[in-house]
């Protein structure tokens, strides 16, 4: 039986265990710091589209997967910036000292100036919401 993995967690054969062990093997190899990690493969990249349910062409793939392993890249860049121990791990590039930072302001509530003509815009309203269709799913133990 081929193993499946799901970021979300709603198309699985696998226990939540095993599910973290392939991601972990696919994903997140362990490496050295002058080593990059692996790239996302055309099998794995056509896995995530069959459980995302995309349609895509071949060309779309492609592109796709190049930009994911460039991201993947730029990440693998930003984290070989040597940081010091000391480096907080909240450390903003700005310091907001209390001088410059804005006051926080209250939320306040406005009514929307034009329901109606929004509601209009809608294929099917009831009792003033939008009624949209049913998302199927399934229900997981």
């Amino acid at each position: 039986m081929p193993e499946y993995l799901s970021f979300t967690g709603l198309i699985s054969p696998l226990d939540t265990s095993r599910k973290w062990d392939i991601l972990a093997r696919d994903l997140e190899k362990p490496m050295s710091n002058n080593q990059q990690k692996q790239p996302i493969t055309p099998d794995l990249f056509d896995h995530l589209v069959t459980l995302a349910s995309l349609e895509l062409s071949q060309e779309e793939s492609e592109y796709l997967r190049q930009q994911l392993n460039n991201q993947m890249k730029a990440i693998d860049e930003l984290e070989a910036i040597p940081l010091s121990d000391e480096t907080a791990i909240t450390t903003h590039g700005v310091p907001y000292t209390p001088q410059i930072t804005p006051a926080i302001r209250d939320d306040q509530w406005q009514a929307c100036p034009n329901p109606e003509e929004i509601l209009a815009q809608a294929p099917e309203v009831r009792d003033g919401y939008v009624v949209v269709p049913d998302i199927p799913h399934i229900d997981l133990e």
